[in-house]
């Protein structure tokens, strides 16, 4: 009988990168339509200003801010209106003393005018006419040019996603194409004679698949594609089939379960057959501990055994392959939320414990309370709102102890 030699979190997350250093992610441009949700490959600098002149944030009169100084209800300030400036036009009337310019929301402010007051506080007594009941300072209701983006700014940082925001500011700028990298290729397969297809009616000893939508949609998540789902039964031919044609198609593939039953687990055999490189079998994570890693190196392939149960399944990919692609490009590490814990909860000594957690808001921030499962729970993923990593030398956490969640 083989033992099992267990890696710690920190092992496995070192192997894996040295395991896999030659294996780079390539830059590509997409256009700006397709970039939502993809991830930066370079800084990007601004070639111009946001916005590109000082403009009116409201309807009124643009003026010298000293014009309007001890206007008021009962003592307005009396001034002429010397023109007006369209959204789309040049402003080229420059107002002297005791003038103001009409301007709409956009409108260019003309040289000379430093403020907006806006028409709320305002009348037009006579034509070309107007008074002014409140005095504003200068800047106000003025947004001045290269205020909201400058030129020469970084306006995307390498790993940064893009999302809706970004989205809005790159089209500012008249910025139709971006840099990204290129989305890894994914492959699912999920083991198991007692998994149904979808549609398939249950009978006794099956069950549905619950861990290939639900590991699809955490490749998705993380900013990678799948590219291949599939299926198969507790076959060693079956298993290596399925692997070899994922391996030769994707940049990762990801294998769910092979231990359903103690004396078909087929995985190692498997990975060791198709890669000859597994460097780690085993981690010192609860839950997680038959985790499998290898990399293909012809093919330049990283294959990820998880264990079947799908909360364990999605716990180890977020910390060992979502981790390693955030490595790879720079991304950020999810928010981690500052929290006490709502219950004592107990570990093992000897290996780290993931522990889903319900964030609670209370008076001084938020309250860590645990989501109970056991390992082959799926509802403890919705109902968790993050996970709190309690380290391998503790006994537990104790109700009241500061920690911190990372965001599911």
């Amino acid at each position: 009988m083989e033992l099992l030699h267990t890696d710690t979190l920190a092992e496995a997350r070192r192997k894996l990168l040295a395991a896999t250093e030659e294996m780079e992610i390539d830059p590509c441009m997409v256009n700006l339509e397709e970039a939502r949700g993809r991830i930066s490959a370079g800084d990007l600098i601004s070639g111009e200003n946001i916005p590109p002149f000082d403009r009116s944030t409201m309807d009124g009169y643009a003026l010298a801010a000293q014009e309007s100084y001890g206007a008021g209800e009962s003592s307005p300030v009396f001034l002429h209106i010397c023109g007006q400036v369209g959204i789309e036009e040049k402003a080229e009337i420059i107002p002297g003393p005791g003038e103001a310019v009409r301007v709409q929301t956009g409108s260019m402010i003309p040289e000379g005018a430093d403020a907006v007051v806006m028409a709320e506080y305002t009348e037009e007594y006579a034509p070309g006419e107007m008074i002014c009941c409140r005095p504003v300072s200068p800047g106000e209701n003025v947004i001045h040019a290269g205020e909201d983006v400058g030129k020469g700014e970084t306006i995307l940082c390498r790993g940064q996603k893009i999302g809706t925001g970004e989205t809005g500011m790159l089209a500012g700028l008249g910025i139709r194409e971006v840099e990204v990298y290129r989305q890894l290729s994914v492959t699912v397969i999920s083991t198991g004679d007692e998994l149904a297809a979808p549609g398939e009616i249950l009978t006794a000893g099956k069950i549905r698949d619950i861990n290939t939508d639900t590991l699809s949609a955490a490749v998705r998540d993380c900013g990678m594609q799948v590219s291949a789902r599939m299926r198969t039964g507790d076959d060693e031919r079956q298993i290596l089939q399925a692997v070899r044609e994922a391996s030769e198609e994707s940049d990762i593939v990801l294998l769910s379960g092979g231990s359903s039953k103690g004396n078909k687990d087929y995985t190692k055999q498997v990975l060791e057959q198709v890669t000859g490189n597994v460097f780690t079998h085993g981690l010192a994570l609860k839950p997680g501990k038959p985790t499998i890693l290898a990399y293909d190196r012809e093919r330049k392939t990283l294959i990820a055994g998880l264990p079947g149960h799908p909360l364990a399944a999605v716990l180890v990919f977020r910390l060992l392959i979502a981790w390693w692609h955030r490595r790879k490009t720079g991304m950020k590490d999810p928010l981690h939320v500052p929290a006490v814990m709502g219950n004592n909860v107990s570990s093992n000594q000897g290996r780290e414990t993931c522990l889903p957690v319900r964030l609670v808001p209370s008076e001084n921030g938020y309250e860590a309370v645990p989501v109970y499962a056991k390992s082959g729970s799926i509802s403890a993923l919705a109902r968790a709102d993050g996970y709190v990593l309690i380290p391998r030398d503790r006994e537990g956490l104790k109700k009241g102890e500061r920690v911190w969640a990372e965001l599911l």
